[in-house]
């Protein structure tokens, strides 16, 4: 049973990576996909989300010892990379690696080995799309629940432990009338999910659907408070919708758990419901 260890959290962001799996729009050969993830109005509406939801979600966290990975393809256009890499400036935590088309697990496994720093006895690994956010204690939370599984033995060499944490809000950007809802998925997400390895370790929170992810690994979850901020828009890869049974949240109280519990300016962030890019007809939602 471990006792003194260095677990290191690290997250991994697919931004317009061009690879060869994990969402709708890779099934185009590479030179179609690189046009369709590179438009011009399409990346605009990739920051916009980026720089308003995500990243100040976690600029925001209440335990700052994590690092987030963006993953992009060696293709992308310098002008976005070096947009990306202001960012990296202006963020402590945030890392950019850039790799050559590859499978799904293949590339997320490379890229939390670039967050990982030398001396690592475990690594506690999310996932979160550009679109989404994370509540003000996720990183606290996640590192007090990895913590105590290691040292009960649940997490080792053979055996991942998954973290879920599956209340959150659904922000639907199409609906002005009532876009804020909350609810409790019955499992783990995608999104406020991390699985606790060793650094060498094969398996990574990509490697199984989340709906299947129970099936393969040792799992705790909790529903009791609201963790994310899942968008729902015309852009979603995985067509996402307000599940049945989600209970509508009034305007002026999503308004508070926004800046309260997400780290987010409304001010910022309600504008991309009525936003309107040079182009809004099809995108990959990754």
């Amino acid at each position: 049973m471990a006792t003194n260890f260095d677990n290191q959290i690290v997250g991994v962001c697919r931004f317009s990576y061009l690879g060869s799996g994990g969402f709708e729009a890779s099934k185009l050969d590479e030179q179609a996909l690189a046009d369709l993830l590179y438009d011009q109005a399409r990346m605009t509406r990739r920051f916009a989300f980026f720089e308003r939801l995500c990243l100040p979600s976690l600029a925001a966290q209440t335990d700052p010892d994590f690092r987030l990975v963006v993953l992009i393809g060696t293709s992308m256009p310098m002008r976005f990379r070096k947009r990306l890499k202001a960012l990296a400036d202006q963020f402590p935590f945030l890392r950019i690696c850039a790799l050559e088309p590859n499978g799904p697990l293949n590339a997320t496994r490379r890229a939390f080995r670039r967050g990982t720093e030398e001396g690592a006895d475990y690594i506690t690994g999310f996932r979160i799309d550009d679109d989404d956010a994370v509540a003000v204690d996720y990183i606290e939370k996640t590192r007090a629940v990895a913590d105590q599984l290691i040292r009960l033995g649940w997490a080792d060499a053979d055996h991942p432990a998954v973290i879920a944490f599956h209340r959150g809000i659904y922000w639907d950007l199409n609906d002005r009338d009532q876009p804020f809802h909350d609810f409790r998925e019955i499992g783990p997400l995608g999104l406020a999910s991390a699985m606790v390895t060793k650094p060498d370790a094969q398996s990574n929170i990509f490697r199984w659907n989340h709906r299947r992810v129970a099936a393969h690994a040792r799992v705790w979850s909790d529903p009791t408070d609201l963790m994310f901020v899942r968008t729902l828009h015309q852009h979603n890869d995985s067509g996402r919708t307000i599940p049945p049974g989600a209970v509508a949240i009034p305007k002026w109280q999503a308004k508070k758990l926004l800046s309260d519990r997400f780290g987010l300016d409304p001010e910022e962030a309600l504008p991309l419901m009525w936003r309107k890019f040079a182009s809004d007809t099809d995108d990959t939602g990754e």
